[in-house]
Order: C-alpha cells, then sequence, then structure tokens
C-alpha cells in the first residue's frame, strides 16, 4: 500500500503592526494593539520597558492573573491565532508601563 504524504502548511505572517504604548491610567487595561482587518495575529515579540510589571491577554481583557512580563523582560511567541487584539495591564500599582514591539499578522 503506498503512502501519500500530505503537505505540511505553516500560516504566512505577511504584515506588520508595530507598538510602542504607554498605559494611559495606572490601574487600567487597555489595547496594546489590534490585528489588522480579515488576518490574525499569528507572531509577537514584545518587550516590557517599565516600570513595573505588565498582564498580557490575547483576545479577551487582561487581568493581574494573565501572562506576567517583568520590567526589562520580554516575551515572543509564534503560531497564534489571535483574532481581535492583544490587551495589557500594570501589575504593579500607580505605575503606567510601557510596552513596545512587533504583531506578525496573516491568513
Amino acid at each position: 500500500m503506498p503512502i501519500t504524504p500530505s503537505p505540511f502548511t505553516t500560516p504566512v505572517a505577511d504584515t506588520d503592526t508595530p507598538f510602542n504604548k504607554t498605559l494611559a491610567l495606572a490601574g487600567t487595561e487597555e489595547q496594546l494593539v489590534a490585528v489588522p482587518g480579515g488576518k490574525k495575529g499569528r507572531i509577537i515579540s514584545l518587550v516590557n520597558d517599565g516600570p513595573g510589571t505588565v498582564g498580557i491577554a490575547f483576545d479577551q481583557a487582561a487581568t493581574v492573573a494573565s501572562l506576567n512580563i517583568k520590567a526589562g523582560e520580554g516575551y515572543s511567541e509564534a503560531a497564534l491565532q489571535v483574532n481581535t487584539d492583544v490587551r495589557f495591564i500594570n501589575v504593579t500599582a500607580a505605575q503606567t508601563t510601557t510596552v513596545r514591539g512587533v504583531l506578525w499578522s496573516g491568513n
């Protein structure tokens, strides 16, 4: 019986959306970056410039229990399927943290 291989396909990420955002108000949850219309967020790379720790969430509201990234640390993830946006919140009270990076999106 012959074996017929099926091709492995990787989603294409062809649109970059750079971001450099500081929380407007300490203690609030905000959009960090939006996924361009008609695409899915596939790859993200970001750095927390501080001060303080941030919580990051994909396609939902960020909370202090979300993925936490300390000041000076980075985060990268591939093979994502983000439909709407990436959101962030400061975990360290009374600080307005800055996060910068790029979201790559595609079909």
